[in-house]
C-alpha cells in the first residue's frame, strides 16, 4: 500500500519531521451521501405529465367514436393502441438517458405522457377476461388513478424545506443549462434564489453565483405573452374584487346546493332501483351540499370562512362525486369535471384575495399602533 498518500511524504516533508511533531491536522470530514435530492423544476415535468396523459386519452375516446372505432390491421391481426403508448415510453426512457438539457427533458416528458395515455386507455382489456375495452368502470379507475398521481406528484414536486445540498445539486442543472444555451433572466432568477438556499460559506457555491450573476441573459424583459397573462391577472383580480361577481358566485352556489341536496327526492320518486353507484354519487352530492350550506350560513361573519367552506364542498366533488360520474358516464363526465375544476379555481382566487386583504388590514393595523402612544 502507498504510504505516501497518507504521510504527505509526497510534499518532500518527512513522515517523522517537524509536521509530525505539529498539532494533528483534522481529518476531512466526509460528505454526506445524498440519495434523494428532488429536482426543484421536477412540477413543470409533472404537470406536462399529467395533463398530456389526460388529453390523450380524452383525444383518442372521441377519434376512435368519430370513426365507428376501427381496428389497425387485418384478420386476425390488430395493432393496438397499447403497442404504441409502450413505444412512447420506451422513447421517453431513451431520451432521459442520453440527452442532457430541459429541452429534452420536456420532449421525453411529452413522449411519456403520449405514451401512457395510450397505454392506460385500454384498461378495460388488462383488467376483463374477456379483453372489453368498454368495460364500465375502466374510466372511474383511470380517474382514481389520475387523482392518486395528482397527490403524488405534488409531494415529489415540494421543495418548501429545501436543503443546503439539495440546493446546490439543482444549481448545477441551471449551470448546465447557462452553457448549452443563453437563459433568460427569469431562469437566471431563478437559478440565483435556488443557489441562496445553499451554503454560502462554500467556496463551489460562491464560485458558482459569480458565474450565475455574470451570465449574458437572452432578453431584457417580460415577453409579450408573459405581459398579456399579467394583464389578464390584474383584470381577474379586479374583477374578483367585485361586489357584484361575488354575489353572483353566492347566488351560483346556493342554487347548486339546491340541486344536490334535492337529488335524492327524484331518485326517491323514481321507481328505478338505486344502484350502489348512484348511492355512492348522492352521498357524495349530500356531502358537498351540506359544505356549501355551512359556507352560505357564514358568508355575513366571514367570507373567507365560507370560502373555505365551498372549497371543502368542490373538493369532495372533484375527489369523491366525480369517481361515481366517471362509472356511470364514462367519457362524457370530463365536461362536469372541467365545471368543477372552474369553480375550484374561482374559489381559490377569491381566497387568495381574501387572505391578501386580511394581510393588508393586519400591516395598516401594526403600522397604526406602532405610530401611537405606548
Amino acid at each position: 500500500m502507498n504510504e505516501t498518500a497518507h504521510t504527505g511524504a509526497d510534499n518532500g516533508a518527512p513522515a517523522n519531521g517537524p509536521a509530525a511533531n505539529g498539532p494533528a491536522a483534522e481529518p476531512a470530514a466526509h460528505p454526506k451521501a445524498l440519495y434523494f435530492v428532488r429536482r426543484v423544476t421536477a412540477m413543470q415535468d409533472f404537470e406536462v405529465f399529467f395533463v398530456i396523459s389526460i388529453a390523450t386519452i380524452l383525444l383518442v375516446r372521441m377519434i376512435l367514436a368519430a370513426t365507428g372505432w376501427p381496428q389497425l390491421g387485418g384478420g386476425k391481426i390488430h395493432f393496438a393502441h397499447l403497442l404504441w403508448g409502450g413505444a412512447g415510453m420506451l422513447l421517453a426512457f431513451i431520451l432521459f438517458m442520453a440527452m442532457q438539457g430541459r429541452l429534452w427533458t420536456f420532449l421525453a416528458t411529452l413522449s411519456a405522457g403520449i405514451g401512457f395515455g395510450l397505454f392506460l386507455d385500454e384498461l378495460g382489456k388488462f383488467i376483463t377476461s374477456d379483453n372489453d375495452y368498454f368495460f364500465q368502470p375502466a374510466v372511474a379507475i383511470m380517474y382514481v388513478l389520475f387523482v392518486v398521481l395528482f397527490f403524488v406528484f405534488r409531494w415529489l414536486g415540494r421543495v418548501e424545506k429545501m436543503g443546503p445540498q439539495t440546493a446546490l445539486v439543482n444549481s448545477f442543472d441551471f449551470a448546465k443549462e447557462a452553457v448549452m444555451r443563453a437563459m433568460s433572466r427569469a431562469e437566471r432568477d431563478e437559478a440565483l434564489y435556488v443557489l441562496g438556499r445553499a451554503d454560502q460559506s462554500d467556496p463551489l457555491v460562491q464560485a458558482l453565483t459569480r458565474v450565475l450573476r455574470d451570465e449574458q441573459t437572452s432578453d431584457s424583459g417580460p415577453t409579450a405573452a408573459q405581459r398579456a397573462w399579467g394583464r389578464v391577472r390584474s383584470w381577474w383580480v379586479d374583477l374578483v374584487g367585485k361586489h357584484w361577481f361575488r354575489s353572483t358566485i353566492l347566488l351560483v352556489f346556493i342554487f347548486t346546493t339546491l340541486a344536490w341536496l334535492l337529488n335524492p327526492i327524484s331518485y326517491l320518486s323514481d321507481d328505478t332501483d338505486i344502484t350502489a353507484m348512484d348511492l355512492g354519487g348522492m352521498l357524495a352530492g349530500m356531502a358537498t351540499g351540506i359544505c356549501t350550506v355551512l359556507g352560505i350560513v357564514r358568508w355575513r361573519a366571514s367570507k373567507l370562512l365560507a370560502y373555505r367552506w365551498f372549497e371543502r364542498g368542490a373538493l369532495i366533488a372533484i375527489l369523491i362525486g366525480e369517481f361515481f360520474s366517471f362509472y356511470q358516464y364514462q367519457v362524457w363526465a370530463i365536461f362536469g369535471l372541467v365545471w368543477m375544476l372552474a369553480v375550484l379555481a374561482v374559489i381559490r382566487s377569491m381566497v387568495g384575495i381574501e387572505l391578501a386583504a386580511a394581510a393588508t388590514r393586519l400591516q395598516q393595523a401594526s403600522s397604526g399602533g406602532a405610530d401611537g402612544p405606548h
